[in-house]
């Protein structure tokens, strides 16, 4: 069973792209979020809402845009 790396990385970018827009929603409202007796401030969720949108846009290309291999 071989898998497809290219479907992998279509669906992470996908998750990862509801997840920033979930803590960019989050971060906006000035809404923290408890988490295993911690607290998640809103600047952090901000800071994770970045990095998710630059997660996103490297599983986007290695999706979506990357060219296929030439076989021989």
């Amino acid at each position: 069973m071989r898998i497809n790396w290219r479907e992998v990385f279509k669906f992470l970018s996908g998750a990862a792209f509801a997840g920033s827009i979930a803590n960019g929603y989050l971060c906006l409202q000035n809404i923290a979020v408890p988490f295993l007796g911690y607290t998640i401030s809103p600047r952090l969720l901000g800071v994770r809402a970045i990095v998710q949108i630059v997660v996103c846009a490297v599983l986007f290309y290695f999706g979506y845009l990357k060219p296929r291999p030439q076989s021989g």
